[in-house]
């Protein structure tokens, strides 16, 4: 970073630049949450308009959002290693904020999954070139909240969605905009339309950030393949630390994404709320535990990796996986309306609270020079099974094994136990492999390289 020369000291703009960046990636993950969490949101409605079964609304809620979002996001990270994040990230902003309008177009089953692959390709921008900003403004030992900070903005778009959503879903009519592409939309439809305002904003002040200079670049001939394999060998050399809590962080995403995808329809079958008072009910116990728990699991990573704790991402996965399993068994379950709200917030926090340790795990152990890739690389595999599979199969154990609408408690907290168990189980596993990796990097510079000290400070 730029000093002062006559002062020797950093200037007061650029001082201000990591907090900046930080905001900046929360809010964009704020709005990219908004356009993900419309559609449990809207479900009944959608899935009454549209004519969707249980199974076809898990399609077009995850499967249909990761299709794109794993396979571009490594060529995004391959980018996000060289080119201007800030620009990717606002090209993002601008592209899924458009293909969100036209979700709120579609009139079928078919083109509602198009235009939900395409928010999903839009997205694939952000982490990858968030966390490579967040490598270059951020310390060592700071990145755990700063982390924290940046997927904070995740259960603020929730919550808005759920909030805001339900409030129009409840006061908004059918709307005749007098233009036949647009003409008389339904509430649903709507709510997609004012979500893809926003964006749009956003996109031009991310655009006004400044760039941080990297510590450690690449070589600008290195080309995609060399930038793949070069990751991925990498990768392989600490398998042991990267799989293991690559596969701990997959299942807690299950957590996080199952559950999201479904408790609003869940309260609506089970307890007969209508959509817009579910969605708001949900949204305010998701604003109550999810940015608590995800700023107590930022500060308790860094808190554990500071007093010397050996891989303290894998002990704050394994221990909220299964201390959230009790509270899941009484929110799917529970036949009193105040007993579910009650666990289902105690359960919402201890899985937001594992949230920050996959990304920050990752950080740690990857060196800047190429962590736009590893970490796009790691996240595509994450996101294919946490949001690909975790809501789909949700809706295909209510189709086909239990085949009653009645029965979305049991398929989800089926889920949700399997993968706490899977969760805290691979977590545990590899806490020697993960602390034998990172001792090698902070005592050897084996993974970094001279070039990244000062996150080695």
């Amino acid at each position: 970073m730029r000093t002062d020369p006559k002062k020797n000291t950093l200037t007061d703009r650029e001082a201000s630049r990591p907090a900046l960046i930080v905001a900046a990636l929360c809010a964009s993950y704020a709005v990219a949450f908004v356009d993900r969490a419309l559609v449990g949101v809207a479900g009944g409605p959608i899935k009454s308009s549209l004519a969707l079964s249980d199974s076809q609304f898990g399609l077009v809620h995850g499967t249909a959002f990761v299709a794109l979002y794993c396979l571009c996001g490594i060529p995004v990270g391959w980018m996000a290693d060289r080119l201007d994040r800030r620009l990717m990230i606002a090209a993002g902003l601008l592209f899924w904020s458009a293909m969100t309008a036209f979700c709120g177009m579609a009139g079928s089953f078919a083109a509602f999954f198009v235009f939900r692959v395409g928010v999903g390709l839009g997205e694939a921008v952000l982490v990858p070139a968030g966390m490579s900003l967040l490598s270059s403004a951020v310390t060592r030992e700071k990145m755990a909240r700063s982390v924290a900070i940046f997927l904070m903005g995740a259960t603020i778009g929730n919550a808005i969605a759920l909030l805001g959503g339900g409030f129009l879903l409840n006061r908004l009519g059918p709307l005749d905009l007098g233009i036949s592409l647009v003409a008389h939309l339904a509430p649903w439809q709507m709510l997609f339309l004012i979500a893809s305002v926003p964006g749009v904003v956003l996109a031009l002040l991310v655009a006004r950030i400044r760039e941080p200079r990297r510590t450690n670049t690449v070589g600008g001939g290195t080309g995609f393949r060399q930038s793949v394999s070069a990751a991925l060998l990498h990768i392989r050399r600490f398998k042991g630390a990267y799989g293991f809590l690559t596969a701990a962080t997959a299942c807690s995403i299950v957590l996080s994404q199952a559950q999201a995808a479904w408790v609003p329809l869940l309260y609506v079958r089970k307890f007969g709320l209508s959509p817009g008072d579910s969605a708001i009910a949900v949204g305010i116990m998701f604003l109550i535990s999810a940015p608590a728990g995800q700023w107590t699991g930022g500060v308790l990573i860094d808190r554990l990796l500071a007093r010397g704790v050996a891989a303290p991402s894998n002990v704050v996965l394994a221990v909220c996986a299964v201390m959230a399993m009790p509270a899941a068994f009484l929110f799917c379950l529970s036949d009193q309306i105040w007993i579910s709200r009650s666990a289902y917030v105690v359960f919402n926090y201890l899985v937001f609270a594992a949230t920050p340790a996959g990304l920050t795990g990752w950080q740690l152990l990857t060196p800047e020079r190429n962590s736009g890739m590893t970490i796009a690389i790691l996240v595509s595999i994450v996101t294919l099974i946490g949001v690909g599979l975790g809501p789909a199969v949700v809706g295909w154990l209510n189709d086909y094994v239990f085949r009653d609408e009645a029965a979305l408690g049991k398929s989800l907290f089926l889920v949700i136990l399997i993968s706490g168990v899977g969760c805290c189980g691979v977590a545990l596993a590899g806490r020697r492999a993960y602390a034998k990796a990172v001792g090698e990097r902070v005592c050897g510079h084996r993974l970094s390289g001279p070039g990244s000290a000062h996150q080695m400070e």
